[in-house]
Formats: structure tokens, C-alpha cells, sequence
């Protein structure tokens, strides 16, 4: 009987969609709130848990209180016990803290936990090295090793473990960022910690990698074509990251470095924008993306730009995405294959297949996208 833990950060993630770069904090908390942000993170852990339905009859979850993950489990009729009850509606860092305790003392013989680099901080600070744990992707910062790639991936490797299949585990950083500093447009990783993490690399994203200074030179040419290839009339999201704002800075604009900024007839029209206001770019039919994976992951979409949401993606299409990276980027991605994790399956399939990776002034690399 597979002893399965289950901790579920519900404010994790709603600060993406409307362009708040993540929620620590009660007064961020609000704002997100403030603008619209719906709690996703459960919604991310009932995909992973429907992967475990098939083996209901060899597991037990331990699980938090209400929205941590006793409501979820009820809703699917998984067998469940709760160890830790939160004293109230509004769950904090705390809570996740002693919920992950609990489950140490039990101990569970796997922690699935769904949240960002924030919840993966405070569930290494709680459980270090004690008990094997794996990340449910469903927060803004998702830098950390210690993630599956989806939802359905972190369920994939809990359903062998259910299924009486031995697995091996290993160490993994966990990462995080200021987010005062973050929204600043200020990238400081820090490493925290190290968590024991199942071996399965196939599901598993890598560390983010920190660019280098060499690739100045081929952002400068991706960004001279991209100049020369601009059609009027068409809108241009710019994605997060210094690798996709090189257009800007080629043609003068300020921009957002960790939000997506709107260009049109070379002119900034909206900066750091929000999910909502995409969406009504999108829905002109006259919307592009310019876009370039996560160095060390591979990423193109679900990683801290959920402003491209599934609606987004789906009325752009995959023809008016374009995929920009310096080589050296392209080369520190784990597996050589790009990812997609948008939320919608039907819209992430629709995405995959091979992109002409923009590597330098008219050259073009074909990369694969899971």
C-alpha cells in the first residue's frame, strides 16, 4: 500500500495570469485577487491525481485540510486521511511547513506537492532530504529540479510507485526568486536546499540555466531579422526573459524583462501586460508571439508566462509562434526537446511538433516540442 502525501498551495500560481510575476505575500495575495487571478494550483493536482484513479485500491493519500488536498480527494474518491488541519480559510507558508512535517512523521513513501519554487522552498525547509517529494507544476516560478515536466507527469511517477514498481531517488536543487526584485525585472536565483527526487528523467524538467554574456552577439542578429521581417498592422507579444527582448532593445523600446510587452509597426502599444488584455489582442486574428524556451528546460509556455494562456495560444495558433534562442541556450536544454505546458492538453498537443528555432540572422534550427 503506497503511503502517497499530498500538499496543495491553492493561492499558488494566480499571480501569473495577470502579470504580478507570483504571489508571496498577503498584499500581492490581494492584488492578484484585485485583478481577476482564480486559483489553478488544485485544478493542476486534480490532472496529476486522475492518474492515480487506476490504483485507488493501492494507495492511501495523507493529505492537509480542505483546499491543501482533503476536498480534491473527496471529489475523486481517493482513500485519504487528513494529518494536518489549517486553522483557517487563508493558508499560508506555515501551513505548508506543517503539513509537509506531518507527512515526514508519517513517513509518506512519496510527497506530491502542486505550487511553484515558493511552496518547493518551504516543503525543503520542513522535510530536507528526510522523505522523497516531487513537484505538481502549478506555480508562476517553476525554476527548481525538483518538478515534473506536467501535472500528469508528477501522477505518471506516483501511479508506478502505487503500482508496486520499485523506484531509485536522487538529489535536486530547489531554487527561488525575490519577487519584489522579480517584478523589478531583476533575475536573482538562490539556491535553498537539496530534496530526494524519484529517478525518472523522462519526467522530470532540469534546472533553469543562467544565460552568458557570449550570446550577446546572436541576439543582436535575431533581432536584426526580426526587425526586417516585421509586418505592419500585426500585433507582437514579446515574451518574458532577456533572450526574447532583444527585439526591443533593437528597436529602442522599454520593455518588461519578466512580463510580455505588445509591439506594433515597431512601437510599443502595451507593456507588462495581463492575461485579459492578450486575450483581446488575440482575438483581432492579428496577434503573433515571439517567444524563447526556458535555458535548461526547454520551456516555451507555462513556465512564468502565464499571460499566454491556453485561449491565447489557441486563437494565435502555432504558425504565428516564433521560437528565438542563441545557440548556447539551445544546447544547455535538457533532452534537446522544447516543452509546452499551457494547462489545456488539447491546446498542448496542438502545439507540439517541430518549430525553426531563430538562432541567428536568417538561421534557423529544427527542434522538437514535447
Amino acid at each position: 500500500m503506497l503511503k502517497l502525501g499530498l500538499i496543495i498551495n491553492p493561492i499558488a500560481g494566480m499571480g501569473g495570469r495577470v502579470a504580478l510575476k507570483g504571489t508571496d505575500g498577503r498584499e500581492v495575495l490581494a492584488e492578484a485577487r484585485q485583478r481577476g487571478a482564480v486559483p489553478e494550483a488544485g485544478l493542476k493536482a486534480e490532472k496529476a491525481l486522475r492518474m492515480l484513479l487506476p490504483h485507488r485500491d493501492s494507495l492511501c493519500v495523507y493529505t492537509a485540510s480542505g483546499a491543501m488536498g482533503q476536498t480534491l480527494c473527496e471529489k475523486l474518491g481517493l482513500p485519504c486521511r487528513t494529518v494536518y488541519e489549517a486553522p483557517g480559510p487563508e493558508t499560508t507558508a506555515a501551513d505548508t511547513a506543517a503539513a509537509a512535517r506531518a507527512l515526514a512523521e508519517i513517513p509518506a513513501d512519496l510527497i506530491l506537492f502542486a505550487g511553484g519554487d515558493g511552496t518547493a522552498r518551504d516543503v525543503c525547509g520542513a522535510v530536507g532530504e528526510s522523505v522523497p517529494v516531487l513537484g505538481i507544476p502549478a506555480g508562476v516560478k517553476i525554476q527548481s529540479a525538483v518538478f515534473a515536466f506536467t501535472p500528469e507527469d508528477a501522477g505518471a511517477v506516483a501511479a508506478v510507485l502505487a503500482s508496486g514498481t520499485p523506484m531509485t531517488d536522487s538529489l535536486r536543487e530547489v531554487v527561488d526568486l525575490d519577487e519584489d526584485a522579480y517584478r523589478q525585472g531583476r533575475v536573482g536565483a538562490r539556491l535553498y536546499g537539496v530534496m530526494r527526487i524519484p529517478d525518472c528523467p523522462d519526467r522530470l524538467q532540469s534546472m533553469k540555466q543562467s544565460g552568458f554574456s557570449t550570446e550577446a552577439g546572436q541576439l543582436e542578429t535575431i533581432a536584426s531579422w526580426l526587425d526586417e521581417h516585421m509586418e505592419p498592422d500585426l500585433y507582437y507579444a514579446v515574451g518574458s526573459g532577456s533572450s526574447a527582448k532583444c527585439i526591443s532593445r533593437r528597436l529602442g523600446l522599454p520593455y518588461e524583462l519578466l512580463g510580455v510587452d505588445v509591439i506594433r509597426d515597431r512601437k510599443l502599444v502595451a507593456r507588462d501586460v495581463t492575461e485579459p488584455q492578450l486575450w483581446e489582442y488575440a482575438k483581432t486574428g492579428r496577434l503573433r508571439i515571439l517567444v524563447s524556451p526556458i535555458g535548461g528546460q526547454g520551456f516555451l509556455f507555462g513556465r512564468g508566462n502565464h499571460q499566454f494562456s491556453p485561449r491565447v495560444l489557441k486563437a494565435v495558433g502555432k504558425d504565428g509562434i516564433t521560437v528565438l534562442s542563441p545557440e548556447s541556450k539551445l544546447l544547455s536544454i535538457s533532452g534537446h526537446t522544447l516543452h509546452i505546458d499551457c494547462g489545456d492538453e488539447a491546446v498542448n498537443a496542438m502545439l507540439r511538433g517541430y518549430y525553426k528555432v531563430l538562432c541567428g540572422y536568417g538561421y534557423h534550427a529544427a527542434f522538437a516540442c514535447r
